[in-house]
């Protein structure tokens, strides 16, 4: 490997640790994206996505839709910018990755007590 591009390797690796330590690394930026927990459910109910389908369109486990839904977790990183994506271009997200909506059969949870 010639020597210049193993300083860049290196520098890379640095920054990267530096990052992961919780330090600015210049010229790095960092998006964090908020999705709310009643969010998510909401969102994949007017889609017409199963929990079933929505982890496959996010390319998660059903386990993960599932923990996002009850708000044991909340996406983060790709999950949360693909998520805002189909939230602003759903048809665009569905036909692009393949997944055809059918029926969702449940409301979420937090829709059923507040309307209680």
């Amino acid at each position: 490997m010639k020597s210049k591009a193993f300083g860049k390797l290196v520098q890379g690796l640095q920054e990267a640790s530096a990052h992961a330590r919780g330090e600015k690394v210049p010229g790095m930026r960092v998006h964090r994206v908020k999705v709310k927990r009643n969010e998510v459910a909401e969102l994949r109910l007017r889609e017409a996505l199963t929990q079933a389908q929505f982890a496959e369109l996010l390319g998660t486990s059903l386990g993960t839709v599932r923990k996002w839904e009850s708000g044991e977790r909340a996406p983060s990183g790709a999950a949360a910018r693909l998520i805002q994506l189909l939230e602003a271009k759903p048809k665009l997200v569905t036909k692009t990755l393949g997944v055809v909506p059918t029926a969702a059969k449940r409301q979420p949870r937090s829709s059923l007590v507040a309307a209680e």
